[in-house]
């Protein structure tokens, strides 16, 4: 089943002000936001996950990637299943520059136009280009899984559920349809990136998913706008995997 995209995208909402109790037993509030009563498992249950149902994605996006003295728009081929997520990039003008294959802690890249292949720690900062978005395979992007044993706290405002995580982490969750709109990362963790933004949620074969996320890099210094303009979800045939000629060594840095 395919679908098409509008790159459209809704912008932020603003922040609330929450009114003070004036019990002695008012509820705990940091900045927008006071500890819930909903339990873990409620909200955690709530969230759209599709573990076992959605197993697969192919589609296609165009990728704005910002870092420090660059900025480049790129179109993506992508296919993902459980294990393997692969992105074949081409440039404004529509030539194949590249693939890359991730898997659950590497990133095999082979750059088609300088015939060089390399694979690298989905941590390495070495890699800026595409980086942040090539580092967390394409299905877990669009459907990021929450356990409700991550979870250390719920707390709440007025447009948003705050999960704060065993690990640092805080993921934000819409209080009405329950979906992802923001990932905040440690900045001592060991995750790739610092913070995921999804937005622009759309249905497709009971499923609901972002048509709009940005990945911004461990650093906060560059980021990736990912725009899905087609997807097809739970195909048939994938075909995951790089065809590097014989002659190619592939350099591991």
């Amino acid at each position: 089943m395919i679908f098409k995209f509008r790159n459209s995208f809704f912008g932020v909402m603003g922040l609330v002000l929450l009114l003070s109790a004036c019990s002695t037993s008012r509820p705990v509030t940091e900045g927008d936001f006071r500890r819930s009563d909903l339990s873990k498992k409620e909200v955690v249950n709530s969230i759209p996950g599709y573990e076992g149902k959605l197993t697969s994605v192919e589609g296609k996006g165009r990728a704005v990637v910002s870092e420090p003295g660059n900025s480049d728009r790129v179109t993506i081929d992508f296919e993902a299943n459980e294990e393997l997520s692969l992105l074949t990039i081409q440039n404004r003008i529509g030539i194949e520059g590249g693939q890359m294959l991730v898997d659950s802690d590497s990133i095999l890249i082979y750059n088609r136009m300088d015939k060089v292949a390399q694979k690298i720690s989905i941590y390495d900062g070495r890699m800026t280009t595409l980086n942040e978005l090539a580092s967390i395979n394409v299905l877990d992007l669009l459907n990021y899984k929450i356990e409700e044993d991550q979870v250390r706290s719920v707390f709440e405002s007025n447009n948003s559920i705050q999960l704060r995580l065993r690990n640092g982490a805080q993921v934000f969750v819409h209080p009405e349809n329950r979906t992802v709109q923001r990932v905040e990362q440690n900045r001592r963790g060991q995750a790739p990136y610092s913070r995921i933004i999804y937005e622009s949620y759309g249905e497709l074969g009971g499923f609901t998913l972002p048509r709009k996320i940005t990945i911004f890099s461990s650093d906060g210094n560059s980021r990736v706008v990912f725009l899905i303009r087609s997807l097809n979800v739970n195909p048939d045939d994938l075909n995951l995997q790089i065809n590097i000629p014989d002659n190619i060594t592939i350099q591991r840095l």
